[in-house]
């Protein structure tokens, strides 16, 4: 195991629940008495800001607002398809949260709000004001670009990659466990940027395990909108060396890039060629959640745009936006880094509201996935601000050829980081 990878594993997993010391940050207090964060989202970056700012002595009052009642983190989840764990071990309550006093969780859904009065207003009509407000709303699916593609096709072809409930990773689950032997299962990849760049490969991966050991005459394509994908060169030569000809790769200039479905047929058009898959798992190009658009902090490519030093809005006044809806420059969206952000960003609020000068936790991140069980790669980096953007310094990712030790190993480095970035979420 290399000293380099040690050290970035550390310095993720480190800052996940890292005590923060004095800064050289200047404050600018805002006013007497208590000030109050709402945080609009409690995935990754939502939950972890919350309980963030509800862990320090400032005082502040933090109310999230999150629709579900339980969150099922999509980082991980693409082992549920495999039947390598169950749904329950990705299922988290926001009961601890709740049973704060320090924070107010009110599941429900923001409509709008005015960023000049400081105020968010639910479904129920009722409004809520803030002086800092945290949007953490994640990705949107970009539908138009696929001809035929409706409310309809997220059943025919679920996509198992939006949202923080259990029912899309069921849909497909049951669409890959139902299938005959012999059938063939099409995953497309879109195009960047998207939410965990290597997901859709370790998802590629896991089923086409599941097939080999269940359903060994069956085929599995990806039908990828790229040239490439990360960790390219390691990911296929265990799917040529485990696999052989049962899972397949269609890059872009080999007509990977889907254009068309069509319900009734259950078809997929990719570069003028039909392919009628026994299941289609298709991932849609993402932009940045709905409320961001409503609440203006999107800029014209769908992104929301930020200070990288306070991840405030570059758009609106004494809002933060966190997660995979930003425009992070070098920096990926990831569950690793929207922790990482929710970090950094809760620290500047502190010292913004109270006057404190703690410094900013320094950003990295991390992402794990599994080739088969028990045996991982990882991509990671660490990050800084370069005048309004986030740039890379240093990256680290896993090579071709590895041994089934080191392999394990990052298998196992990996289930500790979401051990610790689920506890850093909900308590």
């Amino acid at each position: 195991m290399s000293t380099k990878r040690r050290t970035f594993n550390k310095l993720l997993l480190a800052s996940v629940g890292a005590t923060l010391v004095p800064s050289l940050l200047a404050p600018a207090v805002l006013a007497l008495g208590k000030a109050r964060v709402v945080i609009i989202g409690g995935g990754a970056a939502g939950a972890t800001a919350a309980r963030k700012l509800a862990a320090t002595d400032s005082g502040i009052d933090v109310v999230l607002i999150e629709p579900n009642r339980n969150y099922v983190t999509p980082f991980f989840t693409n082992r549920v398809l495999a039947d390598l764990q169950p749904l329950d071990d990705f299922t988290f309550s926001y009961e601890k949260l709740a049973a704060s006093d320090r924070i107010q969780v009110i599941h429900s859904k923001v409509i709008d709000g005015d960023p000049v009065k400081g105020s968010v207003r639910l479904e129920d009509g009722s409004t809520i004001a803030y002086d800092r407000l945290i949007v953490a709303p994640g990705t949107r699916l970009m539908t138009d670009p696929i001809k035929g593609y409706t409310a309809e096709s997220t059943l025919i072809f679920p996509h198992a990659y939006q949202g923080s409930s259990a029912d899309q990773w069921i849909r497909l689950h049951d669409q890959v466990h139902n299938m005959d032997d012999g059938g063939t299962i099409i995953i497309t990849a879109p195009v960047r940027p998207y939410k965990c760049t290597p997901a859709p490969y370790e998802r590629a991966s896991l089923i086409a395990g599941y097939l080999q050991k269940h359903k060994p005459k069956s085929k599995l394509l990806v039908l990828d909108s790229k040239m490439e994908f990360p960790l390219m060169d390691a990911m296929l030569e265990v799917w040529e060396e485990k696999f052989g000809d049962l899972i397949e790769w269609v890059s872009a200039d080999f007509g990977g890039t889907i254009s068309a479905v069509n319900n009734d047929t259950r078809s997929i058009l990719a570069d003028g060629e039909t392919f009628t898959p026994d299941v289609g798992n298709i991932i849609p190009g993402q932009r940045a959640g709905d409320i961001a658009n409503t609440l203006d902090l999107t800029n014209d490519d769908g992104w929301c745009p930020i200070n990288p030093r306070t991840f405030e809005s570059t758009r609106q006044k004494n809002v933060h936006v966190l997660g995979d809806a930003i425009d992070g420059g070098d920096m990926p969206k990831s569950a690793a880094a929207a922790s990482q952000q929710a970090l950094s960003a809760s620290t500047a609020i502190i010292n913004v509201l109270t006057g404190s000068s703690t410094p900013i936790p320094p950003l990295a991140n991390a992402c794990y996935f599994l080739t088969e069980a028990g045996q991982g790669l990882v991509v990671s980096g660490r990050y800084r601000t370069d005048g309004e953007k986030i740039v890379g310094t240093e990256g680290y990712s896993s090579d071709p050829g590895e041994t089934l030790d080191v392999r394990q190993y990052t298998a196992q480095e990996g289930d500790k980081w979401y051990r610790q970035v689920t506890q850093a979420m909900f308590g």
